[in-house]
């Protein structure tokens, strides 16, 4: 009776051990920061039908063990009837990246601590006035969702940002 009692408190402390060890071992913590978003930078074509914008948004992992980026895709936000009259293309990608044509987000291996720069693209093609979207929609919204894959599996997440249709000074 008593090796069976010293039996299960040993392997209870070896149980207990191990999971504090991988409680403590943690996971990626990737993390596209939205607001520290700088360098905006917004072009009207002379066409007055077009607008480029763009914006630099950090990437990185906080967290204890590496994961991976496997897919991003950006959408604008619906913001009423106008949206009849846009066409919105967006794409996010590495600034150490060449950009691709078809937008294609290549898979990413963060490393913990790991720190990218990403370029968040939108063009934004119109029927009405320039001048007149944006006294109607001064600002474009945007979702950005990205799938990252680590050791507790396949999560997405998404982040917002609000990109100004107003040309830069």
């Amino acid at each position: 009776m008593g090796f069976l009692v010293a039996f299960i408190a040993c392997a209870s402390t070896l149980s207990a051990a191990l999971a504090a060890y991988y409680w403590r071992l943690g996971n990626h913590n990737i993390l596209l920061d939205t607001a520290a978003a700088h360098e905006f930078i917004v072009q009207h074509h002379v066409s007055g039908s077009e607008i480029d914008c763009s914006c630099l948004i950090p990437l990185s992992n906080k967290g204890e063990q590496q994961g991976m980026v496997n897919n991003v895709f950006c959408q604008p936000v619906h913001c009423g009837k106008i949206m009849n009259d846009l066409e919105i293309s967006s794409h996010l990608r590495l600034v150490r990246d060449n950009m691709r044509k078809n937008g294609y987000w290549e898979s990413l291996i963060l490393k913990k601590n790991d720190y990218f720069i990403t370029e968040l693209a939108v063009k934004i093609r119109s029927r009405i006035n320039i001048s007149s979207l944006i006294r109607e929609v001064p600002c474009m919204k945007m979702i950005i969702y990205y799938q990252v894959i680590g050791r507790k599996g396949i999560q997405w997440r998404l982040a917002e940002i609000s990109i100004p249709l107003q040309k830069n000074s």
